[in-house]
C-alpha cells in the first residue's frame, strides 16, 4: 500500500459535500462522502476527538505518554494530542519515547524524524534502544535465534521486547496512559490473524473494557485514538499537512514474507469489491473481544517467575527470550 496515494479517480469534478465550495480531493469509499482539503483535515480530527470521548480514554489528570516511532501514524496521533492539551486546563505536559531497535540506517532514521518533529513543537522526547535496555540489539538476537529450531520471524521478537520496554518505561516515567498510533488497518489485520491462529486471548486482551484487575496493575492502560481511520486516510492527512514523517518499512518485513503482510495485501484486495470491510473487522473486534475479556482474562492465574507480570506459563514470553539470548 502507498502511502502517499490519493484518492481521486471518483473525485476530479466533484466539489467538497461538507462546505461545497471547493473541489474535492478525496472520495471516501465506504461512505460516498467527497471532501476538500480542509474538510478532509477537519473531519479526520473529529474522528479522533470522537473516538477519544466515545471510549473515555483521556481525562484532565493524565500524565499521557506517547509511542512516537517517526512513522505516519505516531506523528499525526501526537500532533493531535498536542492540539487537545492545548485546549485543556492545567493538564499535564505530553512525553513522547521512542525505542531503538538496532536496525541499520532504518532505526536511526526514524528517530532523528521523530526527534525533529519534537523539537519543532516543544515536546519532551527521550530515546531509548534495545541494546542499552536488554543488551542486545534486534539484529543480534536474529543472529542468535536464527540457529534454533522453533526460529520465529523478526518481528516476533521484536514485538515482545518493543511491547514489554514501552509499557515499564512509560509506568517509569509516572505514565498514566501509554498512547499508541494504531489505526484501523492495523486493528483489522491484527483481529483476522488471532483468528486465524485462534488466539482467542489475545483479542480478549485488547478488549477495550477495564479488564482483570489483577493484570491492569502490571500494565499501563493503552489507548489508540486512530483506531477508526484507515492506514490510507492516516496517510493523507499526513501528506495534506505537510508532516515530515518517515515512510519506509522495516527491512526485515521485506525479507522475511510474515502472515501479517498477507493479511494486510489479503484485507486490501477485499477493500476493492468491499470498502466496508475494515470497520466490519473492527466491528467484529468489538463484540468477540467484549464476550472472551472475562472468560480468557480471570483465567490468567499465574506470575512470571522471573518479573512477576501475569502469565498462562511459569516464564513470561519475555523473560524466555531475554534467557535464550543470553
Amino acid at each position: 500500500m502507498k502511502e502517499n496515494k490519493i484518492n481521486t479517480k471518483k473525485s476530479i469534478f466533484a466539489f467538497c459535500d461538507l462546505c461545497g465550495k471547493n473541489k474535492s480531493v478525496y472520495v471516501r469509499k465506504h461512505s460516498g462522502q467527497n471532501l476538500c482539503s480542509q474538510c478532509y483535515i477537519k473531519s479526520v480530527e473529529t474522528i479522533i476527538n470522537k473516538t477519544i470521548s466515545k471510549y473515555n480514554m483521556l481525562s484532565p489528570d493524565d500524565k499521557i505518554i506517547v509511542a512516537l516511532s517517526g512513522g505516519k501514524d505516531s506523528i499525526a496521533l501526537l500532533y493531535n494530542l498536542i492540539k487537545i492539551q492545548k485546549n485543556t486546563f492545567n493538564s499535564k505536559p505530553l512525553v513522547a519515547i521512542s525505542i531503538n531497535e538496532g536496525i541499520d540506517k532504518y532505526s536511526s532514521e526514524r528517530i532523528d524524524t521523530a526527534q525533529n518533529f519534537c523539537k519543532k513543537y516543544k515536546i519532551s522526547h527521550k530515546i531509548y534502544s534495545f541494546k542499552e535496555e536488554i543488551g542486545k540489539t534486534l539484529y543480534e538476537i536474529i543472529e542468535i535465534k536464527k540457529e534454533d529450531f522453533d526460529f520465529r520471524f523478526p518481528c516476533n521478537y521484536c514485538a515482545i521486547i518493543r511491547r514489554r520496554l514501552l509499557n515499564d518505561i512509560a509506568k517509569d516515567l509516572g505514565g498514566t496512559i501509554l498512547a499508541l498510533g494504531h489505526n484501523l488497518t492495523d486493528f483489522s489485520e491484527t483481529f483476522l490473524m488471532n483468528i486465524l491462529y485462534k488466539r482467542f486471548n489475545l483479542i480478549a486482551q485488547k478488549s477495550l473494557s477495564e479488564g482483570n484487575k489483577s493484570i491492569n496493575e502490571f500494565y499501563l492502560r493503552k489507548i489508540n485514538p486512530l483506531m477508526k481511520l484507515p492506514e490510507n486516510e492516516v496517510a493523507l492527512y499526513a501528506n495534506l499537512n505537510n508532516f515530515e514523517y518517515y515512510k519506509i518499512k522495516c527491512p526485515y518485513r521485506k525479507e522475511y514474507p510474515i502472515l501479517r503482510k498477507k493479511v494486510l495485501d489479503f484485507i486490501t484486495n477485499l477493500k476493492i469489491h468491499s470498502p466496508e470491510i475494515e470497520f466490519n473487522l473492527f466491528n467484529g473486534f468489538l463484540e468477540l473481544s467484549e464476550i472472551l475479556n472475562n472468560e480468557y482474562n480471570n483465567s490468567i492465574s499465574n506470575n512470571c517467575l522471573i518479573c512477576g507480570y501475569p502469565t498462562n506459563n511459569k516464564i513470561c514470553n519475555y523473560c524466555k527470550l531475554i534467557d535464550d539470548i543470553g
